[in-house]
């Protein structure tokens, strides 16, 4: 197939609880979508009836036309393409009085040709954390990305 050709599809999905952490301070919470395009964070929006009705709309459209819609609702959205991504770790912050883990990508913003890094740390229920660590979600986050670009690149050549 060529570029672009398959439609777009989702992945993986970290649903409600992501933060994106900007400084130890200031965090955002929302969705972190990974399609066989894109990594895609979605804030976390007030609902009204026009967000309600406007979704509805989208019922039956393909999921990129959906994501799209999504990502316009809220100007502090970000999406990487997978081609811009450089490097993915397991990153920790704010160190007292225990660490917290993370996932951390470096990527090429496009506009300068130095990296920039993001990190996102994932919330999930006491009991979830305990049946599968934090440290498990973040390596299989990971695996399944760099998955993603692989397939992204042997599409795109």
């Amino acid at each position: 197939m060529g570029k672009n050709t398959e439609p777009e599809r989702i992945i993986k999905e970290h649903r409600k609880w992501t933060q994106w952490i900007q400084t130890p301070k200031k965090l955002r919470l929302g969705n972190l979508v990974l399609t066989n395009r894109r990594l895609i964070f979605l804030n976390i929006i007030q609902s009204s009836p026009e967000v309600t009705d406007s979704i509805k709309k989208l019922a039956d459209a393909p999921i990129e036309t959906v994501l799209n819609h999504a990502y316009k609702l809220n100007r502090d959205n970000f999406q990487i393409p997978l081609s811009a991504i450089a490097g993915l770790k397991i990153g920790a912050y704010n160190w007292t009085p225990i660490p917290h883990v993370c996932l951390s990508v470096v990527f090429y913003d496009g506009k300068n040709l130095q990296n920039r890094m993001v990190a996102f740390q994932f919330i999930r229920p006491y009991k979830q954390t305990i049946l599968k660590p934090e440290i498990i979600l973040l390596i299989d986050w990971i695996r399944v990305i760099k998955k993603a670009i692989a397939g992204s690149d042997s599409r795109n050549q």
